[in-house]
């Protein structure tokens, strides 16, 4: 569960990077054209990816010590 948190942060940060690296224009009519879509889905993959690499560590050190 941490390694599928530890992906969906990289994969989250992948979309933020790549939303810097696109970058923005404005064409003759004036209108902004941006890839919008990848901020949100960076941000939220980045959230998921932390919550749940949370979730698996506490779950991991729980039955580590219900062991001993």
């Amino acid at each position: 569960m941490v390694k599928v948190g530890v992906f969906l942060v990289v994969l989250g940060f992948i979309a933020l990077i790549t939303f810097r690296l696109v970058g923005s224009s404005i064409d003759a009519d004036g209108f902004l054209h941006e890839p919008f879509a990848l901020l949100p889905i960076g941000f939220l993959l980045v959230v998921v990816g932390c919550v749940t690499a949370l979730i698996g560590w506490i779950k991991r050190r729980v039955q580590s010590r219900s062991r001993d």
